[in-house]
C-alpha cells in the first residue's frame, strides 16, 4: 500500500494540485488542500447573487482562489471561476459562456431540454394525431408509456457510457441518435408505428443521465445540489415548451397546409434543432475541467480507468441507490405521468381547446425554470444546516405536499379553476423534489457517480409507465380518480425515505457512527489492488470536499 508521502505524490500527479496528508483508511486531520490559482469572473455580480450561486460566500471563495499558491514546478491551469481540489467551479456565473464550467453547463442543459420537447411534442396535438391516425384510448395509453419505458434500459446503459467515455460524447449520442426517430414520428401513417416511434424517441429521455453527470463533473459538491437541480430544471422546461408551442406551431402550419400535414411539420421541428446542438457539442464542450475523459486516460493514466463491471457491483450492493430510485420514480416519474395525460385531461373534462389545454399544460413544466431549482437550492441550504440529516427531511416533506396535492387534483375535479390551481402546487412541489433527489444522489458514490444516476433516473422512468399504466391506462379509473389514488401512493411510498442513512452522516432518526469517516466510505468501493494502483485517489480528493459539505450531526 503507498505511504502517505507516495499518496501525495499521486494525487499531486492527478490532479496537478498538492495535497497532504492522505491515508487509504481514517486519517486523523482532513487533507490540506492548497487552491489552484484561477481568475474569478464578474465578481461583483457573483457577490450580488450571493449563497444561492455560489459553494459559500462569493468574496471568500474568489480570495481563497486568489490567494492559493501552487508548488514550484506544478502545471498552472487558468479558469474563469474559483474552483476546488478536484478544480470544480466553486461557483455558478449564469451570464458566463466560458469554458470550461460554464459552457459545458449552457450546453448541458439545451440538449436536455430539447430532446425533452421532442419526447412530449407529440403528446401535446393528441387530439390531433387522434382523429389523423385513428387512434384508441388503448392506442394513447400505450404510446404514453411506450415514450417513457424506452428511457428504463437506455438510462441505465447511458450512466455507465458516461462513466467511461465521458458526457460529452453521451449527449452528442443522445442528440444525434434520436434525431432519425424525431423524423421518423412526424411520418407515422398507424397506431403501430406511433406508439413504436414515441417508444424510440423517449429514449432521449436518457439525456438526463447525461445532464446530471456532467453537471457533478463540473461543479462542487457544496453547489451540487443547486447546480444539478438548475441543469435539469432548465432542461425539464422542454416538456413544458413542447406543451404550450407545439400547437402554436400546428395552428400556424394549418393555415397554409392540411391538417394531417401541418401536425408532421410541426414535430419535424425538434429533429432539426437536436442535429444542430449534437455538432455543437461535439466540437465546443468539455467532459471534465481538466479535458475530454479519453485524453485524460491517456494523460493521466489512472483517471477513471477501472473495471465496469467492478463498478456496477459495487453500487449495486448499495441499499442507497433503489431508495433513491424509488424516490425518484415518486417525483419524476409522476411528473412525467402528468406531462402525458394533462393536456388530453384538459380538452376532454373540462372542454377547453387544444390551445388552450397545451397553454395550462406547458405552464406546469415551464415552472422547472425554478422550482427544481429551489428544490436543490433546498437540500443544500439543509445541509448546511443539519448536514445529510437536513437533505433527506427537505425530501421527505416534498414528497408528502406532492402526494397530498397530487390527491386534491382528483377531489376537485368539477371545478376548473380549482383543479389549475391545485395543479401548479402539485406540480411545484414535484419539481422541487426532483432537485432534492438529485441533491442527495452524488453523494452514494464517486466511484460510479454515472451509473447510479442513470439507475435512479432509470427508476424515474419506470415510475412514470407504472403510474401512467395503473391510474391511467388499464384500470377501470377516471382520469381524475387516477390522479387521486396516484397522489395517495405517494404519500403511502414516501415513508421508505427514512431508511436512507450513511455511516459518517446518520440519516433523519440516527446518527453518524464512532470511528467512520467520508474517505473510508468512498474508498471501500476499491479494492487492495485498486487501490495500490491509485484508482481511489479521486475518491480522496471527493471525500475532502464532502466532508467540507456535510457536517456531522
Amino acid at each position: 500500500m503507498p505511504g502517505t508521502g507516495q499518496q501525495a505524490a499521486a494525487v499531486y500527479a492527478w490532479t496537478g494540485k498538492q495535497v497532504f496528508p492522505t491515508h487509504d483508511e481514517a486519517p486523523s486531520q482532513p487533507p490540506l488542500v492548497l487552491a489552484a490559482a484561477a481568475r474569478p469572473a464578474h465578481k461583483a455580480a457573483a457577490a450580488a447573487l450571493g449563497w444561492m450561486f455560489s459553494s459559500g460566500p462569493p468574496a471568500a471563495a474568489a480570495a481563497a482562489a486568489q490567494q492559493g499558491s501552487m508548488p514550484p514546478g506544478a502545471p498552472t491551469q487558468q479558469f474563469a471561476l474559483p474552483v476546488d481540489a478536484e478544480f470544480k467551479a466553486c461557483r455558478l456565473d449564469l451570464c458566463s459562456f466560458a469554458r470550461p464550467h460554464m459552457r459545458a453547463f449552457h450546453l448541458n442543459w439545451a440538449a436536455f431540454f430539447i430532446t425533452f420537447a421532442t419526447t412530449f411534442a407529440p403528446a401535446a396535438v393528441l387530439p390531433v394525431l387522434r382523429d389523423s391516425l385513428d387512434l384508441t384510448a388503448t392506442d394513447i395509453g400505450n404510446g404514453g408509456i411506450a415514450s417513457v419505458c424506452g428511457a428504463i434500459g437506455s438510462r441505465l446503459v447511458m450512466g455507465t457510457f458516461t462513466d467511461m467515455f465521458g458526457p460529452r460524447y453521451g449527449a452528442a449520442a443522445m442528440l444525434l441518435g434520436t434525431a432519425p426517430f424525431a423524423f421518423a414520428m412526424a411520418l407515422v401513417h398507424g397506431a403501430a408505428g406511433y406508439v413504436a416511434m414515441r417508444c424510440m424517441v423517449g429514449l432521449g429521455l436518457s439525456m438526463f443521465v447525461v445532464n446530471q453527470t456532467w453537471t457533478t463533473c463540473m461543479f462542487n459538491v457544496k453547489l451540487v445540489g443547486r447546480a444539478n437541480a438548475l441543469s435539469a430544471g432548465w432542461g425539464n422546461t422542454g416538456a413544458g415548451a413542447a406543451l404550450l408551442l407545439t400547437p402554436l406551431l400546428y395552428e400556424a402550419f394549418a393555415k397554409l397546409v392540411a391538417p394531417d400535414i401541418a401536425w408532421r411539420i410541426a414535430l419535424f421541428v425538434p429533429g432539426v434543432l437536436q442535429l444542430l446542438l449534437g455538432v455543437l457539442v461535439l466540437i465546443a464542450a468539455d467532459d471534465s475541467p481538466l479535458g475530454s475523459f479519453p485524453q485524460l486516460g491517456r494523460d493521466r493514466g489512472h483517471f477513471r480507468r477501472t473495471n465496469p463491471c467492478a463498478a456496477w457491483r459495487s453500487v449495486l450492493t448499495n441499499y442507497r441507490l433503489y431508495v433513491l430510485a424509488l424516490a425518484y420514480a415518486l417525483c419524476f416519474g409522476v411528473e412525467l405521468t402528468t406531462h402525458n395525460v394533462i393536456a388530453l385531461y384538459l380538452f376532454n373534462h373540462f372542454g377547453l381547446s387544444l390551445t388552450a389545454s397545451g397553454l395550462l399544460g406547458g405552464g406546469l413544466g415551464l415552472m422547472n425554470v425554478v422550482s427544481r431549482f429551489l428544490g436543490g437550492a433546498a437540500s443544500d441550504l439543509a445541509a448546511g444546516l443539519r448536514g445529510m440529516r437536513g437533505r433527506l427531511w427537505v425530501l421527505q416533506v416534498l414528497l408528502l405536499l406532492e402526494g397530498v396535492f397530487c390527491l386534491l387534483v382528483g377531489v376537485v375535479h368539477d371545478y376548473l379553476l380549482a383543479t389549475v390551481g391545485i395543479l401548479i402546487v402539485f406540480s411545484f412541489c414535484c419539481q422541487m423534489a426532483c432537485g432534492a433527489v438529485f441533491g442527495i444522489v452524488p453523494f452514494v458514490s464517486k466511484r460510479s457517480t454515472g451509473t447510479v444516476t442513470g439507475i435512479v433516473a432509470a427508476g424515474g422512468s419506470l415510475g412514470s409507465a407504472v403510474t401512467q399504466a395503473v391510474f391511467f391506462s388499464y384500470f377501470d379509473f377516471s382520469a381524475y380518480e387516477g390522479f387521486y389514488w396516484m397522489g395517495t401512493s405517494v404519500i403511502c411510498l414516501s415513508a421508505f425515505t427514512s431508511l436512507l442513512a450513511w455511516p459518517m452522516w446518520g440519516g433523519m432518526f440516527t446518527s453518524s457512527q464512532p470511528g467512520t469517516s467520508e474517505e473510508r466510505y468512498y474508498i471501500s468501493e476499491y479494492n487492495s489492488g485498486e487501490r495500490a494502483a491509485g484508482l481511489h485517489l479521486p475518491a480522496l480528493a471527493f471525500a475532502h470536499e464532502a466532508r467540507s459539505a456535510v457536517d456531522r450531526v
